[in-house]
């Protein structure tokens, strides 16, 4: 006979089912009261089941090509970016607007280690070549583009055998496709959250700490990010058809310059022989078309009227499109005058950039302080002067000069280099300008300035 016990679950008590029960249960909420609400229905999901990211699709990791289900592809989100003229130039302008901002690694801490110098030199080293093929601005414009056109830029961080980091590799995100665990998030390290997938069969499986993949506009209920093309595919498509309608118009178009009338009495085989005659008559020389003409009676010449090639339609195109990037419109569309374009050029390249900096920056600080070993270093990125050099390790820790100095280092006179802004200065300013556009001489210039400045 057996010894040991047989253990028999007990039921849970009376007031263990009523708390129970109670925790699913709104107070104050009962089924007499008159069209009320009602008890919400209990739920059927298990417990571990709370707080889950998003309602994803059962099964979802097996669907392993990147962006398979829903939304546009990579390769067509690619082509549109290709394939429309000003939306590439568009993206190149903001390449190079980023690309040529001035660059720097400084302490965090500004009383920091001893050796900050050494090391923000040893990072800045690191960063000329990041990948060790391409010049920093070189292996950025990379980053961007795939940020810019599919909003999946990743970087793959390479090691020595001894641990060192070797190398900070730029790969194409449209291979890359994102995992998540039962929570609908990117699983913790050492589980695998991404998936390369090449020749349409997964290659290879990378963690969070392997891989860097940097969407700037994740979404919680979606696996990939939103990014700028993607935004304003239909406005990419409206204007592709437009560029083709106008290609067409000039490559197999049947509509003539020009028509001319002949005596109604002609037959069809008349008005041929006349026009073979004609064509043959002015094809290919120049000087002819220049002679006067003799024609039939009742002729008459209806010149036809061309379609508008650029309306409202294509300035509002370019409209949207500019602004999806935050690049001024000013090069596409009509100028309203020189002072407004200016301001909203300037107000949109600096809204277009601080985002973007932002998220260079994140990208960069994760590289440097994770995977360089420099928790107390971060990328900074400012523009570049005119006249000035790319910034240093130096000028990271001494961004510039101060003002209250001139270029000797001494101390600069009070309000020293700052633009007079009174109204005399401003009208005599004027003159000046108008009086070198009529050929006055300085000193006419400056006694009429004076002679009627404003007080």
């Amino acid at each position: 006979m057996s010894s040991e016990a047989i253990e028999t679950p007990l039921p849970p008590s009376l007031f263990a089912r009523l708390a129970l029960a109670a925790r699913y249960a709104i107070s104050g909420v009962s089924p007499d009261t008159w069209f009320g609400p009602q008890q919400p229905l209990a739920p059927q999901a298990p417990p571990d089941v709370k707080g889950r990211q998003f309602d994803y699709p059962f099964g979802v990791n097996l669907s392993y090509i990147p962006r398979a289900t829903g939304g546009i592809s990579f390769a067509e989100l690619r082509a549109l970016a290709d394939a429309l003229p000003l939306l590439r130039a568009v993206i190149e302008t903001r390449k190079d607007q980023i690309a040529g901002l001035s660059y720097a690694v400084r302490a965090r801490d500004p009383a920091g280690a001893e050796d900050a110098q050494a090391r923000i030199k040893d990072a800045l080293a690191f960063l000329a070549r990041p990948d060790r093929r391409h010049a920093f601005a070189a292996w950025l414009r990379m980053l961007l583009e795939d940020m810019l056109v599919i909003d999946a830029a990743t970087i793959y961080p390479r090691f020595t055998r001894s641990g060192a980091l070797y190398s900070l590799d730029v790969i194409d995100g449209a291979t890359i496709t994102p995992l998540i665990g039962e929570d609908g998030r990117s699983p913790e390290p050492p589980d695998p959250a991404y998936q390369q997938i090449l020749h349409g069969v997964p290659a290879a499986d990378f963690s969070t700490d392997e891989l860097l993949y940097l969407p700037r506009n994740p979404r919680a209920n979606r696996l990939y990010g939103l990014g700028p093309v993607e935004q304003i595919a239909l406005t990419v498509n409206i204007a592709l058809r437009r560029d083709v309608a106008t290609l067409d118009y000039y490559r197999a178009g049947s509509a003539p310059d020009a028509f001319a009338t002949l005596p109604k009495e002609w037959t069809i085989d008349q008005i041929r022989q006349f026009q073979d005659y004609f064509d043959a008559l002015m094809s290919g020389n120049s000087a002819r078309r220049r002679m006067m003409k003799f024609m039939p009676s009742e002729f008459r010449l209806v010149e036809a009227r061309q379609p508008p090639l650029k309306d409202q339609y294509d300035e509002w195109l370019a409209r949207v499109i500019c602004y999806a990037f935050s690049v001024p419109a000013s090069a596409f569309v009509s100028q309203v005058n020189r002072a407004t374009s200016e301001t909203l050029r300037l107000q949109a390249t600096q809204e277009g950039l601080v985002p973007l900096k932002a998220w260079i920056k994140g990208a960069l600080d994760q590289a440097i302080q994770v995977y360089l070993g420099e928790p107390d270093r971060e990328f900074i990125s400012r523009r570049r002067r005119r006249g000035r050099p790319a910034a240093t390790g130096a000028d990271a820790e001494h961004p510039g000069r101060r003002g209250d100095q001139d270029a000797r280092g001494g101390a600069r006179r009070p309000g020293a280099g700052q633009p007079c802004s009174s109204p005399a200065f401003t009208y005599a300013r004027l003159a000046l300008r108008s009086a070198s556009i009529v050929g006055l001489s300085w000193t006419e210039a400056a006694k009429g300035s004076n002679e009627t400045a404003p007080l």
